[in-house]
């Protein structure tokens, strides 16, 4: 179990510096932070690149200011190789310049086996990226093994699980790798979330792999929960959600952490729950690192630690706002924030998880993407509220 929170700097260092770039990256290591989280996107023609939009007019431009409107799913590599982040003229990463640089890092760095990334896979992708992105690590070190405990996935769609247990390709990679020195036998693979009731399925996923039959067969699954904090702040997270997530032994991460008290609530579960492993992803890793090593120490005993965090120690004769019985007392400003945000969701009116999905048996096409109907207001507000670090 961790003794306290991990760090994942978002897009690197995206509170101070330009995001997915390189120099970003440098920055949130020499925070003392540990993780990186970015983002993926796969050309028309098969080359992995780092942005968090599949659009590129909000960060890049074209080499001389120009407009670069591109969306890189619908584009050739050559189309967009040439463009430079708007504010600082770094130009557009591939996938192998991140991994080139964090071999690098870890060479130069006593071989750390603390460090590592954690890659956002978005869910209009198609399946194929993780292929793609199993061969970018081969050519950089064909050590299967040396990866497996560096490199988290994050995937926002169950299919990309369900293509990892299906493809042959990865049978013969995962079969013919290397040990991993740690012990690991898979990659991480964290749902990202943006509700706990889908990330369920994910669980339940795990239990559906665990039926099938033992033919020696690589069985990949979901091993963490990557979830929007606002929709932690919920009675039901805590006592139907978390008992679930112990069940799988998952770990458990919470995004856009920047404030203490967000950052506070986070390590009070780790804590008395005795969560696996626990961190946050933040716009501001320097802050987290101070606000974790200075200021948030706990009692030895479990005694002292309850009587510290009240939220834990409510009586049952409390309920929630779903009238479910409360063991945990959550701030009315909580409580107000989780159902504005849901309801927030709801507006959206994306269905998160298909039918498909759900099917666990059913045929991934590593081909197909999955389109994503979301009301345009929404995204604005999401956007905006991203831009400005609510979420």
């Amino acid at each position: 179990m961790s003794e306290t929170a991990l760090i994942c700097g978002h897009r690197g260092f995206k509170g101070k510096y330009t995001e997915n770039t390189l120099y970003s990256f440098d920055k949130c290591y020499e925070t003392g932070a540990t993780l990186i989280e970015t983002d993926l996107w796969i050309t028309k023609d098969g080359v992995l690149v780092i942005s968090h939009d599949n659009n590129t007019k909000r960060v890049f431009c074209g080499p001389n200011g120009e407009v670069a409107d591109f969306d890189i799913l619908d584009s050739t590599y050559d189309e967009i190789k040439d463009l430079q982040t708007i504010e600082t003229g770094e130009r557009l990463l591939t996938f192998n310049d991140v991994l080139d640089w964090f071999v690098h890092y870890i060479k130069t760095h006593d071989n750390s086996n603390g460090h590592k990334l954690m890659l956002d896979i978005k869910k209009l992708n198609p399946a194929k990226l993780v292929k793609y992105l199993i061969k970018d690590l081969l050519k950089v070190n064909d050590d299967i093994g040396w990866w497996l405990h560096r490199v988290i996935l994050g995937v926002w769609d169950l299919g990309i699980i369900k293509f990892l247990n299906q493809e042959g390709y990865f049978q013969n990679v995962f079969a013919a790798g290397s040990k991993n020195t740690l012990g690991y036998k898979q990659f991480d693979i964290f749902h990202i979330s943006v509700s706990w009731k889908d990330s369920l399925h994910y669980i339940n996923y795990n239990s559906y792999v665990d039926t099938l039959p033992k033919d020696g067969s690589v069985r990949f699954k979901a091993t963490g929960v990557s979830i929007i904090y606002l929709l932690t702040w919920s009675t039901r997270f805590l006592t139907k959600f978390i008992p679930r997530l112990k069940s799988q032994r998952m770990k458990l991460y919470m995004w856009t952490i920047n404030t203490f008290d967000q950052f506070e609530y986070l390590m009070n579960i780790g804590k008395i729950a005795r969560i696996s492993e626990y961190g946050i992803i933040t716009d501001y890793p320097q802050r987290m690192m101070i606000y974790r090593d200075k200021h948030l120490g706990f009692p030895d005993s479990d005694n002292e630690i309850a009587t510290e965090i009240t939220r834990l120690t409510e009586s049952i004769d409390r309920y929630d706002t779903e009238n479910e019985p409360a063991t945990v007392q959550l701030t009315v400003k909580q409580r107000i924030m989780y159902l504005f945000y849901k309801s927030f969701n709801y507006i959206g009116g994306a269905k998160r998880v298909t039918d498909e999905e759900l099917q666990f048996d059913s045929f991934v096409d590593e081909d197909k993407r999955q389109p994503i109907k979301v009301n345009k207001f929404f995204l604005w507000i999401f956007a905006t509220c991203q831009k400005y670090g609510v979420f």
